[in-house]
Parts: structure tokens; C-alpha cells; sequence
């Protein structure tokens, strides 16, 4: 563990993409609840104005309603990026128009003639009920997927990690093509948390899982393994191969200083690689990953070993 004065103002900076996606996970699921919230706020100022005979608010009789509103103006910024290119957003965002806009005419409609028919009244409870229907159901979805990341590091967890492996196994039996898995566990994490605290240890963590996630192909996967430990998937790979790409990624974390606050840390780490088998149990192939991770902490660390069948 090497320590010095702060000199790379970049690493105060580093942020894991996994860490941004539970951020952009929970503004998500925070926004679809909202907008439910709204929607039934909006819903009441159109009552209000109908029954009590009141002019209707501008924000009722607006062009494009739709867009004065906080899901409106929140969508409209993010339309065609990501999540918001699906089909089901895509379908969200066009009732809650359609409900705003419909709800328009009839507010102007109700003030105008003092009368609204009554199957266009029934029509936008239509359009109330389908909106929030797929709102909730979109807002569950989106939680679920956030129940599945680590809080800290924002990465996936044990929890889908094992389906994710057995699926894996499933694809090398099928097509013949190889794929390893690899432990990653911090050097002396533990003198880390002693010396400096946890809040330190947390930093840590982080910046180092955005260095895994920024250091693999789209394609690979990382998973919270518990504690210090990390779990990558590797497709289309064999161990000579992981080898190469896992040491250039362990010499990437031992020339990044790490900003704790108050001075930088320098942090190595030990990783153990195995190649998936097609019907040995994926609980096997982990251990046979810690065995070669292992061995790598007693001849030093920082460094990768490939497990082999000497090692069992």
C-alpha cells in the first residue's frame, strides 16, 4: 500500500459507470412514482375546474400540455437515450399526451358549453387509468433491477450472479465456444479499513469498480462477490486470454493513486482465473478460481494464476 500527497486531480474524479447506473436506476423509478403523483395533482385541478364551473388554470388548457409537466419536461430531455428508446417508454410517454391533451379540450369544453359528454369523460378516465397502469408497472420493473446492485458500488450482486454463470455454462455447452470467470480480491484491504477507516475502504471500492467496469468488454460482466471480492465473466475467452486482459487490468490499478480525502492510497490486486466447465457445478468453478486466487496472495500478490488441475 503505497501513500502520498495528492498529484492526480483525475483520480478525485474517477467515477464507476455501475455507481451512475443505480443513480440513473433510482432517479428512474423515482420519476415514474412521481408521475402518478402528478397525474392524480393535475386530475384534481380538472375536477375543481369542471364541477365548481372555475375558468380552467393555464396549465390545463396549454397547447401541449404534456410538456409543462415534470414527467413531460423530464422524458422529453432524455427521449431516445437509452432506457427511453424502448418500446415501452416510448408507449408511456404517448398516453400521458394523449391523457393531458384530451383533458384540455374537455376543461375548455366544461367551461365553455357547462357541459361534458359523458363518454368523453369516460374516455379520459380510460387514459388516467392505462397511464398510471404502465407507470407502476414500469416503476416495479425498474426497482427490481435496483434490488439486484450493490448499494455501494452499484454493480450486480450475488443474488443474479449464479443464474447469470448457469445461463453462461448453458451457452458453452451449446456453441463450444470457452468462457472463464475470475476472483479479484484487494491486497490488504483489511490494513486499509484499520488505518484509515471505512469510509476510506468504501472510496476504495468504488474507484475500483470503476476501474473494473471502464477496463472490460461490453460483453464481460462484474459482479459484487462479497466484501473485498469481485466476480468477473469472461465469454468468448480462454485462460491464457483472461491472463493477458486481467493483467494489464492489474497493472492499471497499481498506477492509480487513489484519493481518500486527505492523501492518496495505492492499492494492488490478487486475481484467480478458471475456465468454465460444461458439467462441473458452477459452485466448483468458483472455488477452483479462489484456489488459483490464492495462490497468486502466496507468491506475493498482484498478480494473476490460472487454476490448473494441480491445484485441486
Amino acid at each position: 500500500m503505497v501513500m502520498g500527497q495528492k498529484d492526480n486531480p483525475s483520480t478525485s474524479t474517477l467515477k464507476s459507470d455501475a455507481v451512475g447506473s443505480r443513480l440513473e436506476l433510482q432517479e428512474i423509478v423515482d420519476h415514474l412514482e412521481k408521475a402518478t403523483e402528478e397525474t392524480a395533482e393535475w386530475l384534481a385541478q380538472f375536477h375543481r375546474s369542471a364541477v365548481c364551473k372555475i375558468e380552467p388554470a393555464s396549465s390545463l388548457v396549454a397547447d401541449d400540455p404534456h410538456q409543462d409537466t415534470e414527467f413531460g419536461c423530464w422524458y422529453e430531455a432524455n427521449r431516445g437515450i437509452g432506457v427511453f428508446e424502448q418500446d415501452a417508454f416510448i408507449s408511456l410517454a404517448a398516453i400521458h399526451q394523449a391523457l393531458y391533451s384530451h383533458a384540455g379540450i374537455l376543461a375548455r369544453r366544461a367551461w365553455r358549453d357547462n357541459k361534458v359528454p359523458v363518454e368523453e369523460y369516460e374516455a379520459l378516465l380510460v387514459k388516467v387509468s392505462a397511464f398510471n397502469d404502465q407507470a407502476r408497472r414500469l416503476a416495479k420493473a425498474f426497482r427490481a433491477a435496483l434490488s439486484d446492485l450493490d448499494p455501494l458500488t452499484g454493480i450486480q450482486t450475488r443474488n443474479t450472479m449464479e443464474g447469470d454463470l448457469k445461463r453462461e455454462q448453458h451457452r458453452v455447452v451449446r456453441t463450444g465456444q470457452p468462457c472463464c470467470i475470475a476472483l479479484v480480491d484487494i491486497d490488504h484491504f483489511k490494513a486499509v479499513n484499520d488505518s484509515y477507516g471505512h469510509l476510506a475502504g468504501d472510496r476504495v471500492l468504488a474507484v475500483l469498480t470503476g476501474i473494473l467496469s471502464n477496463s472490460l468488454r461490453p460483453y464481460d460482466s462484474i459482479y459484487r462477490f462479497g466484501g473485498e471480492e469481485f466476480l468477473l465473466c469472461l465469454p468468448d475467452t480462454r485462460p491464457e486470454g483472461a491472463k493477458s486482459i486481467l493483467e494489464r487490468i492489474c497493472k492499471h490499478i497499481s498506477n492509480t493513486p487513489i484519493d481518500i480525502g486527505t492523501e492518496e492510497l495505492g492499492i494492488t490486486v490478487s486475481i484467480g482465473v478458471a475456465q468454465i466447465a460444461p458439467r462441473r457445478p458452477i459452485s466448483e468453478i468458483i472455488a477452483r478460481a479462489d484456489k488459483a486466487l490464492y495462490l497468486g496472495k502466496g507468491n506475493g500478490r498482484n498478480q494473476v494464476q490460472i487454476w490448473t488441475a494441480d491445484l485441486a
